[in-house]
């Protein structure tokens, strides 16, 4: 009986967390205002790089878009992440996945209690806004305190709708039907100029949203989806060339985003729901069908973050669009831990936290560059948290470790090994490993149920 019980014991005190020392190094520079997530739809990855190139499946070279507000000196201070892709090419699966960080997301996934980045935002104050021209479902609607959308995928002809919730400030309502007033005036021309117009709508009133929200009764703390659908259109009905040219449209507009965000505090990230693939240099193009739907011209998309908090850094590596819902929060400084989601975060960040075990009670050195950077003393564990991303030495007593911080990590001087932190903290009770922790928990505890009785009937 004693037995059982102590290895009870022992496996709850083996899956919690040692006490940490929290050492406060740099400040969190950054307190974000907002967030902006702009979803161009159709603009992939491989016609915005210039890392990367784009060709049709006949293997002919395709144009690339001037962007120079997105991968240009005017992009100025960003995280530009370069290899991302979507699990699912289409536009409704598409903008699932991105809410919710779940791979496997169609739209009636969002309808779950505290599955989107939108519940998160809202448990935390802030109001959830939107401006959607195509490609949702009612769910994606429902999430939103306020909003203007299309429903119909028109180009010309389309009227914008207004909704709003009982918690949407009385001037954000009349902002939208302001907005919605304006579209016509956008939506005048034919061919290329009439597709830039349509996105260059969106991506203004977002700006004025924006520059709305920083000021005054307005300044509630917000996240704001934006999805121009222009882009899109543009692939499957014009061509590539013409394409690229709907693309190149959006610098201008974009340009204004990005300031604007900027000199409010707010974070900005843009990516893509998809790409586009052609079969020639002057075919009309697609993204869904078997055909198209394996090319990286298709799955391939944008991921650029602006804003406070954001390193000046060009990310190499393998990422989905799953990590962008962990991410944009993390950058909010809201827990990235959505239901549903299996995304990691991006190490996008200035700073980071460095977690050092020394095994038993010591002192602890990190330096960089031959300089000190902190000391510490009087525990087994710490943390440093904000420190600058880097080449660092950590030294404890007579050991050393070289540590290249790029994100959150542990460094463990008694066995030598590195690891992110919060994975070992919480490693134990995961979502793997939870329903095994807690059977297990169950059959001790039946286990030493059964003992009892059988011992006070056996007294009996």
């Amino acid at each position: 009986m004693r037995l059982l019980f102590t290895l009870l014991v022992l496996f709850i005190l083996a899956g919690s967390a040692r006490p940490l020392t929290e050492v406060q190094v740099g400040e969190a520079d950054h307190h974000p205002t907002g967030a902006v997530l702009l979803v161009v739809d159709g603009m992939g990855s491989s016609y915005v790089y210039p890392e990367l190139e784009a060709r049709a499946i006949d293997e002919s070279l395709l144009g690339k878009a001037v962007l120079f507000n997105l991968t240009g000196s005017g992009a100025g201070f960003c995280a530009r992440v370069l290899n991302v892709t979507v699990p699912v090419p289409t536009t409704g699966p598409s903008h699932s996945v991105l809410v919710t960080g779940f791979s496997w997301a169609d739209p009636a996934n969002i309808a779950t209690p505290g599955a989107t980045i939108f519940d998160v935002a809202r448990e935390n104050g802030l109001l959830c806004l939107a401006i959607l021209q195509r490609g949702d479902s009612i769910g994606m609607v429902l999430e939103q305190d306020g909003i203007i959308f299309f429903d119909d995928n028109s180009m010309w002809g389309a009227e914008p709708l207004v909704g709003s919730g009982a918690d949407l400030p009385a001037e954000i309502g009349e902002f939208f039907q302001a907005e919605r007033d304006r579209f016509p005036l956008y939506n005048q021309e034919r061919g290329v100029p009439g597709y830039v117009g349509y996105n260059a709508w969106g991506l203004d009133a977002a700006v004025s949203l924006v520059e709305m929200m920083g000021s005054g009764s307005g300044s509630r703390p917000f996240l704001l989806m934006v999805n121009v659908g222009a882009v899109d259109s543009a692939g499957h009905n014009l061509g590539p060339e013409r394409y690229v040219e709907t693309i190149s449209g959006l610098d201008a507009p974009l340009g204004r985003l990005i300031e604007v965000c900027r000199a409010n505090g707010v974070i900005l990230l843009i990516t893509a729901d998809h790409g586009m693939s052609f079969t020639t240099d002057g075919a009309k193009g697609g993204h869904s069908s078997d055909k198209y739907s394996s090319r990286r011209e298709s799955v391939g998309v944008p991921a650029v973050f602006v804003g406070p908090g954001v390193d000046d850094v060009v990310l190499a590596g393998n990422w989905s669009e799953v990590d962008l819902a962990p991410t944009l929060l993390d950058l909010l400084g809201l827990s990235p831990d959505l239901p549903l989601s299996e995304g990691r975060v991006i190490p996008v960040s200035k700073c980071f936290d460095l977690a050092v075990d020394v095994g038993k009670v010591g002192g602890v050195e990190v330096s960089k560059n031959g300089s000190l950077v902190v000391r510490a003393t009087g525990d087994s564990r710490y943390v440093f948290c904000h420190l600058d991303r880097g080449l660092y030495t950590v030294r404890s007593g007579g050991r050393v470790a070289l540590v290249n911080l790029a994100g959150d990590q542990s460094v463990d001087l008694a066995s030598g090994s590195a690891r992110s932190w919060k994975e070992d903290l919480s490693s134990i009770f995961d979502r793997k490993n939870r329903k095994l922790v807690a059977a297990v928990l169950i059959l001790a505890i039946n286990v030493i149920g059964a003992i009892l009785i059988f011992r006070i009937i056996r007294r009996g």
